[in-house]
């Protein structure tokens, strides 16, 4: 049964509260078209509520949340996702699909290959809400500031586990992890990464990994790379049995 979920900027408890953010108003009256005494889902970054409707105001909607609960769909793996700015719509696609499959935060960056080189960030924000929303995440990824490829390197050199993705490299797949609690994952543009790039970031203990034999399109390695980083629990378990 589907459940309509919204993200709340509020923290969710139980009891009567009034929404006014215009946009859910719109979407649980006009789009929606929901009636009084139906529920919706509310998240507010840390838990989830169920909320039933008791009254539509004017401009806003009066609902009573009647059970809260913690969110266990969440990966256990904070995933960073470094992606080259990529053409066209690309890059939305990447935050819509990373913010699907679990990732924390998701930083452009700027490499030499990079072509585009500006992003919307407004509308970014908007797709990671609502492919949180659609996904049954509690919380939204981070939508950071656009870095150079060195300054995102060093950024990430607090991470227990660094990787490059590149044709190059080790089989994803196949290499053991020790267990860890934060990845950084960096996917180049479209162009691939120039060799310095890569000499660079194993100097700063990266590792050279790859998502298989074929040359994916960086949207691709950027979807499958977070699916493979948020569930590197499991790798790590499945190795200690």
């Amino acid at each position: 049964m589907r459940q309509d979920r919204f993200f709340v900027n509020f923290e969710i408890q139980k009891g009567k509260i009034d929404i006014s953010d215009r946009e859910i108003f719109h979407q649980i009256k006009n789009v929606l078209r929901k009636r009084v005494g139906e529920k919706v889902i509310l998240f507010d970054g840390k838990k989830e509520g169920t909320a039933e409707i008791e009254k539509f105001l004017k401009e806003k909607i009066r609902i009573k949340i009647l059970e809260i609960k913690e969110n266990q769909r969440e990966p256990k793996i904070f995933v960073s996702l470094y992606c080259s700015i990529l053409k066209k719509s690309n890059f939305e696609f990447v935050v819509q699909k990373a913010t699907e499959i679990g990732v924390k935060e998701i930083v452009p960056i700027i490499c030499k290959n990079t072509v585009k080189l500006g992003l919307k960030f407004e509308r970014l924000k908007k797709i990671a809400k609502e492919a949180a929303e659609q996904s049954g995440r509690v919380s939204l990824p981070k939508i950071e500031k656009i870095l150079d490829f060195k300054k995102a390197i060093l950024r990430a050199k607090d991470s227990d586990l660094k990787i490059l993705f590149d044709i190059s490299g080790k089989d994803c797949f196949k290499i053991k992890i020790k267990p860890l609690k934060k990845v950084s994952i960096f996917i180049g543009s479209e162009g691939g990464w120039e060799k310095s790039e890569i000499e660079f970031a194993k100097k700063e203990n990266f590792k050279i990994l790859n998502l298989g034999k074929l040359n994916l399109r960086s949207e691709t390695a950027a979807i499958v790379a977070s699916f493979w980083a948020t569930n590197l629990i499991k790798k790590i378990e499945n190795q200690c049995k």
